[in-house]
């Protein structure tokens, strides 16, 4: 209990209470802490829902894997649309690159015709599981495509751990 804190007293049964115990605990908090907060929320009304800028974004996403037609090696030079940064070239022969191509590409592309047209099928199944992309955008591409492998954080970005070769 915080100083300054007058104790109050609520009747509650006590399986409500030990439900709500366990689960506070589970969830790293308290059942005051939870009867606090609810409160505040009773006197105050909610807390307006919080909205960014990213909540906004569209991603686009193919019907099929297969219409993923982009080349399966060489070089990629990305639209200003899409990289507007001084080297706006990629090498899709290099994990590292392809995959900062393909990122930019799903990120940001304005139309399914541009991703088919950049991104290849068997390339983006390779390096799925370990591109780093918001998770509204990797939802919706697994939502269509369940057959893309399950993400895992990479502890090292690609790039890094070629640098000893």
């Amino acid at each position: 209990m915080s100083a300054g804190t007058t104790r109050r007293t609520v009747r509650v049964e006590d399986p409500l209470w030990e439900a709500a115990h366990g689960k506070a605990t589970r969830e790293g908090t308290t059942v005051s802490e939870r009867v606090r907060a609810s409160l505040r929320e009773y006197v105050h009304g909610a807390a307006p829902e919080r909205r960014t800028i990213a909540d906004s974004l569209v991603y686009l996403v193919p019907d099929k894997l297969e219409d993923l037609q982009g080349p399966a090696f060489g070089t990629v030079e990305l639209p200003i649309h899409l990289d507007w940064g001084p080297e706006r070239h990629y090498n899709i022969d290099d994990d590292a690159s392809c995959s900062a191509l393909y990122q930019l590409t799903l990120q940001n592309s304005g139309s399914v015709e541009e991703i088919c047209r950049i991104v290849n099928a068997e390339r983006l199944a390779k390096l799925w599981s370990t591109m780093l992309l918001p998770t509204r955008c990797r939802g919706a591409w697994e939502a269509v495509f369940p057959e893309l492998p399950a993400y895992t954080e990479a502890k090292e970005h690609p790039s890094w751990t070629k640098l000893s070769e």
